[in-house]
């Protein structure tokens, strides 16, 4: 888990919590949330994970889903 507790991941998975400000039209009253998977059994990079989960996420709050 990160230290802001936002992300939560392993080597080939995680999950990640947009900011508060990050609100889908449709629902606005439930948070927005990320996930990355590998499905590869052989891929087990926990650095990696974590990388693309907090890059997806930022993405996301940066994208028109999130207004």
């Amino acid at each position: 888990m990160s230290e802001d507790e936002r992300f939560v991941y392993s080597g080939q998975a995680g999950v990640g919590r947009t900011l508060p400000s990050c609100q889908v039209s449709e629902h606005p009253e439930q948070d927005l949330y990320t996930a990355v998977e590998t499905r590869d059994s052989g891929i087990d990079d926990l650095a990696a994970i974590e990388k693309l989960l907090v890059a997806y996420t930022k993405a996301v709050e940066g994208s028109p889903a999130c207004r």
